[in-house]
């Protein structure tokens, strides 16, 4: 049996952290956070591990880096960059979405990514001893091609929050706790850029439907609202038992730990616990002129994906 990716897909700001928080937190399975960002990120910014750490004094992903390619030394990060921004660009979906017609050099490239995307997978389960490795970077054509990887199952788990929730929140200042030598902010935007990107990234994810044969589309609301049965959902769909999530009781608080996640909401980095409720402020602190620019951009996708 093949071990398992889950693969969170959707857009930023729109609950993936607190998901992976609470599957992470479940037996054999690891939330390793957004692992697309890790060629720059980690190799060369050596941001923090949730651990607290830098990302390369973390005893973890040391021993995950030695044992997926041997050392530090043996990937070269820029290579890798380069490579992903030219492959996993969004005008090469349709070589993924029909391989029939993509180039020799776009195959190669490929596959030289996969193979060292499959050890790094590798690397993680092994050291992790989990089963199902939850990634949380969100980017729809990652999970098109991690489907092609031979050693892994992937899972897509599209995870959507309203348009509204999603811009009120990119509109907020929120510190970057990985940013651990300077002050840093996470990036700003205006009401019709997040909706714009909102669109974008969900009518991608949703594409997914159709062109993985493991897909699953849940609301960031219905997470927040009703934890326990939105797992129990999401166990099903990964195949294994459902489990009862003892830290939830009254609190309804996710006891996550310190884990060693790579990037996400800097909520991850409260190694207390942390209180799951619905944050849709949006709907009293959002002006009215910004929620009609939202609702213009975004009311198609929105009817799509359940929103009434």
């Amino acid at each position: 049996m093949k071990d398992k990716i889950a693969f969170i897909a959707g857009h930023t700001r729109g609950g993936s952290t607190l998901l992976s928080i609470l599957l992470g937190q479940q037996a054999d399975t690891f939330a390793a956070g957004e692992l697309h960002r890790i060629w720059r990120a980690g190799f060369l910014d050596n941001e923090l591990c949730t651990c607290g750490k830098p990302f390369q004094e973390c005893d973890f992903w040391n021993e995950v880096i030695r044992t997926a390619f041997g050392g530090w030394d043996q990937v070269n990060p820029q290579e890798m960059m380069s490579l992903t921004n030219d492959v996993f660009s969004a005008g090469k979906m349709p070589f993924l979405l029909y391989p029939s017609i993509s180039p020799s050099w776009y195959k190669e490239k490929l596959n030289f990514i996969l193979d060292v995307w499959g050890k790094l997978y590798q690397g993680i389960q092994q050291v992790s001893g989990s089963r199902i490795i939850v990634d949380s970077s969100k980017v729809s054509i990652y999970s098109l091609a991690l489907n092609l990887l031979p050693d892994f199952d992937v899972h897509t788990i599209h995870l959507n929050r309203h348009s509204c929730g999603v811009a009120y929140s990119k509109q907020k200042s929120i510190k970057r706790e990985e940013i651990y030598w300077e002050t840093a902010y996470m990036d700003k935007y205006s009401p019709f850029f997040s909706s714009r990107k909102w669109v974008m990234r969900n009518l991608s994810a949703g594409i997914l439907k159709y062109t993985t044969s493991k897909y699953i589309h849940l609301l960031y609301e219905t997470l927040a609202e009703s934890p326990q049965k939105t797992l129990d959902d999401v166990f099903a769909f990964l195949d294994i038992p459902i489990q009862e999530l003892s830290s939830l009781g009254s609190k309804q608080a996710a006891d996550q730990g310190k884990g060693h996640m790579f990037g996400g909401n800097p909520m991850r980095f409260n190694i207390r616990s942390t209180s799951i409720r619905l944050d849709d402020a949006w709907k009293t602190s959002l002006p009215l002129s910004q929620k009609l620019v939202i609702y213009l951009v975004t009311w198609p996708v929105l009817f799509l994906s359940g929103y009434r």
